[in-house]
């Protein structure tokens, strides 16, 4: 197995995995397969795995023409079945996916777990060491896409294949390697996810540095990582397609942040943390300015001016 490893690192630039290696920009697919796959409801999730459901994906593109794209799961992640992709697996996702686009050929999980709570010089407790190895085994998953009707519809997707079956990340897991003087577990990327060659036939994406997560006072749960996630991503988006009504409910923020059943106490923390997310992003002019809405004695939205 000693000589199966080395082997293996030898065909890597050992450079690349330095424990201080840094990531500057953050690559999120921003198309709408790639939007329903990290928000499927538990019932949708589980129907799909053990029922071999099939997702249909409708958009509507130039001249009113709509395209449809499909897409199931079939297993073969280690942590599948558990619970639907949340917001914490697409982070990771994200880190992973942005680090192959800057030409790496694998991440550390220490460079993960720096990269999600911009801290430059920590190694991950061990709970939090396994929550980013259980994630990344989950995004293991298989998952099979038609793409054909999208593809015979529109020429500029002709690159794209029909049909795909991959991992949504096409990783494999090397545990116990030497880097730096201190092991770790490595996360080699075997192929592009198929996430991310569709998003990019669409040139649709978001891009956006990763000290925007870099927020003063905040401890880095995976409550934290998933309300810093989803808001950052969210807010670019709505800047970027100049939405009329630039806002964003706390239903739809609570739901993408498994807060849905949470106490008033737990929301009224959660609401401090978004706050300081919005904070952060207009002292950088993301954002111009916020305000929280209510209706009647309910916190209901974030209006946004940019």
């Amino acid at each position: 197995m000693e000589k199966f490893t080395k082997a293996i690192l030898d065909s890597f630039a050992v450079e690349k995995f330095q424990n201080n290696f840094k990531l500057s920009n953050i690559i999120s697919c921003n198309d709408k397969l790639t939007k329903i796959l990290f928000c499927l409801s538990a019932d949708e999730y589980f129907d799909i795995l053990q029922n071999g459901v099939s997702v249909t994906v409708t958009e509507t593109v130039s001249r009113g023409k709509k395209i449809q794209t499909h897409f199931k799961l079939n297993g073969g992640g280690f942590a599948t079945f558990k619970r639907p992709f949340d917001e914490y697996d697409r982070a990771i996702f994200d880190i992973c996916n942005s680090a192959r686009e800057s030409g790496l050929i694998g991440i550390t999980r220490d460079s993960i777990f720096r990269i999600l709570t911009c801290s430059e010089h920590r190694s991950p407790l061990p709970k939090q060491a396994t929550a980013i190895l259980e994630s990344v085994k989950r995004l293991m998953t298989n998952i099979e896409i038609d793409f054909s009707q999208t593809r015979d519809k529109i020429t500029k997707y002709s690159d794209v294949p029909a049909q795909i079956i991959s991992p949504i990340l096409p990783c494999r897991i090397l545990h116990n390697v030497l880097v730096n003087g201190k092991l770790t577990s490595l996360i080699q990327f075997t192929n592009e996810s198929p996430l991310m060659t569709i998003a990019r036939a669409k040139k649709q994406f978001i891009t956006f540095p990763v000290e925007l997560r870099n927020i003063a006072n905040q401890n880095n749960t995976i409550l934290v990582i998933m309300l810093k996630s989803y808001l950052i991503r969210r807010i670019l988006e709505i800047k970027l397609h100049k939405q009329l009504t630039p806002a964003i409910t706390f239903d739809d923020l609570f739901n993408h942040c498994l807060l849905s059943n949470a106490t008033r106490w737990q929301k009224q923390d959660a609401r401090k943390i978004v706050i300081g997310v919005l904070e952060n992003l207009k002292s950088v002019n993301i954002i111009h300015n916020f305000e929280l809405t209510k209706k009647g004695d309910s916190y209901y939205s974030i209006s946004i001016t940019f």
